[in-house]
């Protein structure tokens, strides 16, 4: 699940979440257009945000989550190792 994803299945403007995040609309929408990248904690602060309005769900639908959460993680690993080698 993107960050654009989680932030719609809350039915959160860009405006809304990004103050809930707390950055600017503009940074969130570079983030969802995939012109900025997501830092760990911006993604934590999400997962939290959509947990919190989450309940009710299934029992697969939460370990989706985490194995989408999961790969984000290591993605924004990758590419952190990745700009620590071109310094």
């Amino acid at each position: 699940m993107t960050l654009k994803e989680a932030r719609e299945r809350v039915g959160k403007t860009q405006s809304e979440m990004a103050e809930m995040l707390g950055i600017s609309r503009n940074y969130l929408a570079l983030i969802e257009s995939g012109k900025r990248p997501e830092s760990i904690d911006i993604l934590q602060r999400a997962l939290l945000i959509v947990n919190k309005q989450s309940v009710g769900l299934t029992k697969e639908e939460w370990r989706d989550r985490a194995l989408a959460a999961e790969a984000k993680l290591a993605n924004l690993k990758k590419t952190m190792l990745a700009w620590i080698e071109q310094i």
